[in-house]
């Protein structure tokens, strides 16, 4: 799925809200915004569907290592 220029725009306001800090570890390396709900599945292109994450942190909520959700 190809994502444009308000796809970024969205990415960056995101890792600015979170001041460029993992919300997992609180490392401030190679963030990345994560959305919360899957964009290819139709989360939102919204700030509020994403999180920060560092690279790693990023990877294991992928593989399903680490949860972005606590109860």
């Amino acid at each position: 799925m190809k994502r444009g220029a308000e796809h970024s725009r969205v990415q960056r306001k995101g890792r600015e809200r979170d001041l460029q800090t993992c919300q997992i570890c609180g490392s401030k390396d190679h963030t990345e915004g994560h959305h919360l709900f899957d964009y290819a599945m139709g989360g939102a292109a919204d700030e509020d569907n994403i999180v920060t994450l560092c690279h790693d942190c990023h990877q294991n909520v992928h593989k399903g290592l680490t949860s972005l959700f606590r109860f």
